[in-house]
């Protein structure tokens, strides 16, 4: 029965990764194969479709432990792999002894060394990598480096705190939209009045009240899930300095000198945790709190009060 020449080596076979003897055998067989061919050459378009992606350079370090460990997998590999011990099996492949394959146009290329799903994966860390430097720069490091070795730093390059990352991850606030257009003179109100409709402690919120003061309306009921990511990069921002992170956000309006503008209005508990809480701090942020640009989360606080919780 005819085989095809795996992925992983057509894949190696279009970056110039093989050695010479196994790219010849791997071109004669692709000759006769319709089916090789067809994938060669969709394998073939990768670079150029990466590099047709705008991204930042690939760090040096990571590079070389790439091209190193690529070098040193096809520096390992043979042309048609398991050859077998002389005297097990009748004989070796070469001498034509029992187990043997018939030499031909078929490419038998299976790995001497592990699954060939391994370096389909290296492919792809080294694909992916050229793609995602920044924030999945972790993942690479992980992946290639090893768990030791990338464990120990963040993103950012510095030791990773394993708490703080944790709280960021299970962190998940209740978020409204109560249709509020906050405004200064009326801040004080118009917070007690979204607090007693959608209560962060509570193990039910409602979402809204058939009656609303002047500037609040009711809205959809409130829903514990992570924000937006625009609104999850201001959280991050004013917790910088903080540590605190609100227990409510509301995604409202906010009026000044006649002029509506989208706002965050953020509740913070007096106490840690999901506990009854005795005051909230309401932050009214604007949506540049957390914008590349912004000096500092307080350039973005447009008001703010401190109400008793309901």
């Amino acid at each position: 029965m005819t085989s095809h020449v795996d992925a992983e080596t057509l894949a190696l076979s279009a970056e110039g990764l093989l050695q010479d003897n196994e790219e010849n055998a791997v071109q004669q067989h692709v000759a006769d194969c319709a089916t090789c061919a067809a994938q060669q050459s969709e394998l073939a378009d990768v670079p150029q479709v990466l590099a047709e992606v705008s991204a930042p350079p690939l760090p040096d370090s990571v590079s070389e432990r790439l091209d190193d460990a690529l070098r040193a997998e096809a520096d390992n590999r043979s042309p048609y792999g398991d050859t077998g011990d002389a005297g097990a099996g009748g004989g070796t492949a070469a001498s034509g002894g029992a187990g043997s394959e018939p030499p031909g146009d078929v490419v038998p290329m299976r790995r001497r060394f592990g699954s060939s799903h391994r370096w389909i994966n290296y492919l792809a860390v080294a694909a992916a990598a050229v793609v995602v430097v920044g924030g999945g720069s972790a993942i690479v490091r992980n992946v290639v480096l090893g768990p030791e070795f990338g464990g120990q730093f963040s993103d950012t390059g510095g030791a990773a705190g394993s708490t703080a990352h944790d709280t960021a991850r299970d962190y998940q606030p209740l978020v409204v939209e109560s249709g509020t257009v906050y405004t200064a003179a009326r801040l004080d109100d118009q917070a007690a009045t979204v607090l007693d409709e959608s209560d962060p402690t509570a193990a039910d919120s409602p979402g809204g009240s058939e009656s609303a003061p002047e500037g609040a309306a009711g809205g959809a009921p409130g829903d514990r899930s992570d924000a937006p990511p625009d609104v999850s990069s201001c959280v991050e921002s004013a917790a910088d300095s903080s540590g605190d992170r609100p227990l409510l956000i509301d995604l409202a309006e906010y009026s000044s000198d006649g002029a509506e503008g989208t706002a965050w209005v953020m509740y913070y508990g007096s106490r840690p945790g999901g506990r009854a809480q005795d005051t909230y701090d309401v932050v009214v942020f604007a949506p540049e709190c957390g914008s590349e640009g912004t000096a500092a989360h307080e350039d973005a606080v447009l008001e703010r009060t401190t109400v008793k919780a309901p």
